[in-house]
């Protein structure tokens, strides 16, 4: 009986370990809309509802080590936008690299992660005076998702939140997926990011960059 119990326990660890250890990774079109005002040093700019495209990846592994954070990186190549710095036409772009470790909390029908983003923010000013900026700015991270038994669809969400002396970033995301083959998904989803800064890092910003994205996912 006694060695029944341990190979009962053997293998539930085993299982567990299974459902912990993962792999997965994104891309998507990402379709986003600027608007607000971003000004660096003597650079203002003007949003007026300008419209980009672009494309966003992300990847992430998970394992069963006890005390040791997950890991997922994010990554948001080189968008511009274009706006007003008075009468001339100035173009803002930027390029963004999130680092993710993060531990889970539970997961089965509900997933729930939570950790903290180190976003490598690098930005780029083109118009009346050029200017490039280079930021790492820590950032609080909360993942959740909902997966119903036998269901090929999922629900996710993540938010990334950084309030300090009255400035805050936030960069949020949801998604819905559908399985279509062993593995794969598509996804379709939507992305907010608002920039409130006061003379910090040489940025004044009120600044929202938002818009839909679809794409395919494959988990391991």
């Amino acid at each position: 009986m006694r060695s029944v119990f341990l190979a009962l326990c053997l293998a539930s660890v085993t299982a567990s370990a299974a459902t912990i250890l993962g792999f997965g990774a994104e891309v998507d079109y990402y379709n986003p809309t600027a608007s607000g005002d971003f000004n660096y040093k003597t650079t203002q700019t003007h949003f007026g509802s300008d419209e980009e495209s672009g494309y966003q990846v992300g990847i992430y592994f998970e394992h069963p080590a006890p005390l040791i954070p997950n890991l997922r990186v994010d990554l948001t190549p080189e968008i511009s936008f274009s706006g007003l710095d008075g009468a001339t036409v100035s173009k803002v772009s930027l390029d963004q690299v999130d680092i993710t470790p993060y531990y889970e909390l539970v997961d089965n029908v509900i997933d729930l992660d939570i950790g903290m983003t180190f976003k490598v923010l690098e930005g780029k000013i083109e118009g009346t005076d050029n200017q490039s900026f280079k930021e790492v700015i820590p950032m609080g991270y909360l993942g959740v998702g909902i997966t119903p038994p036998l269901s090929p669809l999922s629900l996710e969400g993540s938010m990334k939140y950084m309030e300090y002396n009255g400035d805050s970033l936030t960069d949020a995301r949801i998604k819905a997926s559908w399985k279509i083959a062993q593995g794969f998904a598509a996804q379709a989803g939507y992305r907010y990011e608002s920039l409130q800064i006061s003379d910090h890092f040489n940025i004044n910003a009120d600044t929202t960059f938002q818009g839909p994205f679809v794409g395919l996912n494959y988990r391991f």
